[in-house]
């Protein structure tokens, strides 16, 4: 894909008048922070996965992802529920680059991956410098991090912790990400004074969830209205608000098209699996959307 740009400048060398085309430039104009995929507080969209800037993170990630899968194959068995391969899922092919990038935005120091699952993402951070602490539910992670951590000479700490109750003093960390694990947490708002007691004044949180667009699970827009009203009592937000739903929205459905294999609870390949999901959540198929926001703990 060619991704040259024809500026004014070369309109202007052929002997054009851009004179109308400039003022129309001007009248448009949005700030910079617009034309970044990650520079927003708000859903992801379509455009965003054709976009320059999220193609080379994607690509990047993808190596480091792949690294880690072959390191750790003897972790990714049957018995395990989940997959290694984490990038082939509807959201996080935006929410990973989006963390990488917004955290990127300020020196490495300590991080936690607040409902962390296994994943190779924490060992992308750790290996751009951070120091990463993880935090999710399960006991049966532990032995999977010594593994992980023996496996890739990593050292990603890994603690048995609710994110509603984080087994951290305060003013611990530099910077907090949690991805999508709002919508399974039933005390969600609890959670948001929670990184804020564990995060240092200034410190970073980078939070993406599901947002329920057929209203029939968690998280609906009510749920989403008093996360954010909770976050901006403890955090500024680093970029605009901006909860505009356009009719690009990066969704559940449009996957229905030409990518179900991207629907992970709608395509395994386990009966007992996909029977479990059905339990859990309904016979009907969900649409969701994908919201990501960054934030500063005030000082």
């Amino acid at each position: 894909m060619n991704h040259d740009l024809v500026t004014l400048e070369h309109l202007t060398a052929t002997g054009l008048d851009t004179s109308a085309l400039r003022a129309l430039v001007t009248d448009v104009a949005c700030p910079a922070h617009a034309l970044e995929p990650f520079a927003r507080n708000g859903y992801a969209r379509l455009r965003d996965l054709d976009s320059p800037r999220l193609e080379d993170e994607l690509r990047a990630l993808e190596g480091q992802h792949a690294r880690f899968i072959a390191q750790t194959r003897e972790l990714w068995t049957p018995e395990f529920a989940h997959t290694g391969d984490k990038l082939y899922n509807w959201s996080r092919r935006w929410e990973y680059p989006y963390c990488a990038w917004n955290l990127r935005r300020q020196s490495p120091g300590r991080v936690l991956d607040a409902g962390s699952g296994v994943t190779f993402f924490p060992y992308v951070i750790a290996n751009a410098g951070w120091r990463v602490s993880c935090a999710d539910l399960n006991p049966r992670f532990t032995p999977m991090f010594e593994t992980a951590n023996r496996l890739t000479g990593r050292d990603v700490a890994y603690r048995v912790s609710p994110i509603e109750r984080l087994d951290w003093p305060d003013a611990t960390f530099d910077a907090v990400m949690c991805v999508s694990v709002l919508e399974h947490a039933p005390r969600r708002v609890d959670a948001m004074d929670e990184f804020a007691r564990v995060l240092k004044p200034g410190g970073r949180l980078v939070l993406t969830m599901d947002v329920s667009l057929s209203r029939d699970c968690d998280v609906l827009f009510e749920d989403v209205a008093v996360i954010l009203a909770q976050l901006e009592r403890r955090f500024e937000p680093e970029y605009p608000l901006d909860l505009h739903r356009p009719t690009d929205l990066l969704t559940t459905e449009r996957m229905l098209a030409g990518e179900r294999w991207r629907l992970s609870w709608r395509a395994h390949p386990n009966p007992l699996r996909r029977w479990l999901s059905r339990l859990r959540n309904g016979p009907d198929f969900h649409t969701l959307a994908v919201l990501g926001t960054t934030w500063r703990k005030r000082g």
